[in-house]
């Protein structure tokens, strides 16, 4: 998690136990979101591998933390997303995650990882 201070400077959670505890609090919701999953596996007698487990973990952050950005939309009487982000904002995104991406030619096998 990423906290400012007010110049806009970033404060690690290693420096601040503000934020550490956040993170605490976020884990501990995720870990009860994906917990009826984890459960249905076990009793099915399912293996999950590490990797999808990261992956619904991430899904599991990603799903809290966008409810956590509506509910506070909806408590600050936000009407219109354009106020939070503006096309200039959607440009630099766009940009920054196009440039994640590596496209080949069709024939081109994936490397293997």
């Amino acid at each position: 998690m990423k906290l400012v201070d007010q110049e806009g400077n970033e404060i690690t959670s290693k420096k601040n136990e503000k934020a550490q505890e956040l993170e605490k609090q976020l884990a501990q919701k995720a870990h009860t979101l994906v917990e009826p999953l984890i459960n249905k596996l076990q009793l099915a007698n399912q293996q999950i591998g590490q990797e999808q487990l990261m992956q619904i973990t991430s899904m599991a952050h990603q799903m809290i933390f966008n409810r956590m950005i509506f509910n506070l939309i909806q408590k600050v009487g936000v009407q219109n997303i354009s106020e939070l982000v503006g096309e200039n904002d959607v440009e630099e995104l766009k940009t920054a995650f196009s440039n994640q991406f590596k496209v080949g030619p069709p024939d081109q096998k994936p490397p293997e990882a």
